[in-house]
């Protein structure tokens, strides 16, 4: 019986890791926007500072993302260093920018966070017992369904949005939200963010692979 709770714990667990994952809920892009090649591109994480971890590697994912179509990107942890979660003026923003020469932003803002904590019962068999007319194997049954303990599994839900603005023009031109749904490891939800992010902004033309073919 030890066994088989076991078994049953661990297919449980890999069924919901296997469906980890971050997908794109909405995508927008502004009808005039025109592909640039942007020649300063700022990755930058509005995160609470508790979550300080996953800022850094939400931005050095997409960051070396953008690197490797040939932009060059730059980690607003790299910019701000001190004031990276103070909350900005428009003229520290401005001064910053002008000083770096940036000429398009991404943010990463972590919208909302949900933590999920479900019980799954060791019994998870649902057949009738209609062999089980008589007392002694009816009591055997239903005594393993009642006292045999279940588990809990915890799940975690990141919830994103990022927009890309064009500094010069101080215009928007692209908005993505997206949902992670409990990650391995902040890692990997930094890492698939921001191929995620990547590919649907090549996919619309907000920005172009820089790198020819080979």
């Amino acid at each position: 019986m030890k066994h088989t709770k076991i078994w049953i714990s661990l297919l449980a667990t890999i069924l919901i890791f296997s469906c980890s994952s971050t997908k794109i809920s909405y995508s927008w892009r502004a009808e005039n926007a025109i592909t640039k090649p942007y020649h300063n591109v700022m990755v930058w994480g509005i995160v609470p500072e508790k979550d300080s971890s996953i800022r850094k590697q939400m931005e050095t994912h997409l960051v070396n993302d953008l690197i490797s179509k040939g932009y060059h990107a730059i980690s607003s942890l790299e910019v701000y260093q001190s004031k990276a979660y103070k909350k900005l003026t428009e003229n520290e923003i401005v001064s910053e920018f002008s000083k770096t020469g940036v000429d398009a932003v991404i943010t990463l803002a972590l919208l909302n966070t949900e933590k999920e904590e479900r019980y799954y019962p060791a019994a998870v068999t649902a057949q009738p017992m209609n062999n089980d007319n008589n007392l002694d194997k009816y009591y055997s049954t239903v005594y393993e369904k009642v006292f045999t303990p279940g588990y809990y599994i915890s799940t975690t839900t990141y919830f994103w949005e990022s927009h890309v603005f064009e500094v010069a023009e101080n215009r928007l031109v692209y908005t993505v939200r997206t949902k992670s749904f409990d990650p391995f490891t902040t890692d990997m939800l930094a890492h698939d963010n921001g191929l995620r992010i990547l590919n649907d902004m090549l996919k619309k033309k907000v920005i172009r692979n820089q790198i020819p073919n080979k």
